[in-house]
Formats: structure tokens, sequence, C-alpha cells
């Protein structure tokens, strides 16, 4: 059992003095190892999923502009079809303008 002699209180101010020497170290502060190898795995693992991120953006941005190139493409070629047709359509009037005046001129003789 407990002697009878002791004292059923705590002597805080008794306590306290000696704790200016004790220096508490944190694991997880930035200069102990354990802190950063979990910052390390921690900043890996965002980077490499940032990364990800940033290719599958680009390859997205990629993507829409080969899509944008080919209708650029695509109208363009039609674009070049009508202005085929239109130039041929205007040396057709002309041959046919051509025409009818040689008819006309061989009426007239």
């Amino acid at each position: 059992m407990t002697p009878t002699d002791e004292v059923d209180h705590v002597d805080l101010d008794g306590d306290t003095q000696d704790l200016e020497d004790i220096h508490v170290i944190d694991d997880i502060s930035p200069t102990s190892t354990n802190g950063q190898k979990r910052r390390n795995r921690a900043s890996n693992s965002s980077v490499f999923f940032l990364q990800r991120k940033e290719v599958l953006s680009k390859m997205l941005l990629l993507i829409r502009l080969l899509e944008w190139l080919y209708h650029l493409k695509s109208l363009s070629v039609l674009i070049l079809r009508t202005l085929i047709q239109q130039r041929y359509m205007l040396k057709y009037k002309q041959y046919q303008v051509l025409v009818k005046m040689n008819n006309s001129k061989h009426v007239l003789s």
C-alpha cells in the first residue's frame, strides 16, 4: 500500500523549473528525415498526377487542334471546288456568248 507520510498534492511550481532545458522534436517537422520522406512521397504522387493531368490536357488540346485543321482542310477543299466550278461556269458562259456572236455574224452576212 501507500506510505502514510506522502502528501496527496502535486507541486506544479516546482515541476516547471527544468522545462526550459527540454527540446521537443516533432517527427513531422520540415527538418526531420521522417517528415521529409513523408513530404517527398506526397509531393511525388501529386507531381505525378499533375504531370498526368497536364499531359492529358495537352493531348486533348492537340486532338482539338487536329480536328480543327481537318475541318479547315475540308472547308478549303469545298471552297476550292466552288471556285473551280465558278471559273468553269464563267468560261462556259463566255464560250456561249462567243458562239452566239459568231452565229449572229453568219446570219447577218
